[in-house]
């Protein structure tokens, strides 16, 4: 299924750890309207970017949420985000290239260097940034690009 120009459902519910556990990653009928305003806000991304993106993971139902280690109120699990990355540069680039356009998000968050996870609100995009850093072999997340 077709959500905008560039992006599909499928882009949005693919899971190299759902089809090997055999979890049934289908996104709920009435979570359809967020993974539809998540295509809409990611097509925003792409413009401000200029170049294409790759969904690394969106939408995740609870289960298969709680088998990558997601919280439990993870904006994944509602489909209001996704972890991408990009020809266009760094993570940290990434990011503050969409700082710097003015992109509307929730939350962004450079993954130790890796990927980028914006997040989106329907309602209240509170612009937080973070960066995730291990710290005694722990994620943490410290406020900012770091």
């Amino acid at each position: 299924m077709k959500l905008t120009e560039h992006f599909t459902l499928n882009e949005f519910t693919r899971s190299t750890t759902a089809s090997r556990l055999k979890i049934d990653n289908r996104v709920p009928d009435e979570l359809i309207a967020n993974i539809q305003l998540t295509a809409i806000k990611l097509e925003l991304v792409r413009i401000a970017l200029g170049k294409p993106i790759v969904i690394n993971s969106g939408y995740r139902c609870p289960a298969l949420n709680a088998r990558v280690g997601g919280v439990s109120t993870s904006a994944h699990t509602k489909g209001l985000a996704v972890d991408f990355y990009c020809s266009y540069g760094t993570p940290k680039q990434i990011c503050q290239r969409l700082i710097d356009a003015g992109v509307q998000f929730d939350k962004l968050i450079q993954e130790h260097n890796q990927w980028v996870h914006i997040g989106f609100s329907p309602s209240n995009n509170r612009q937080i940034v973070l960066t995730a850093v291990k710290q005694g072999g722990k994620t943490v997340y410290v406020n900012g690009l770091v």
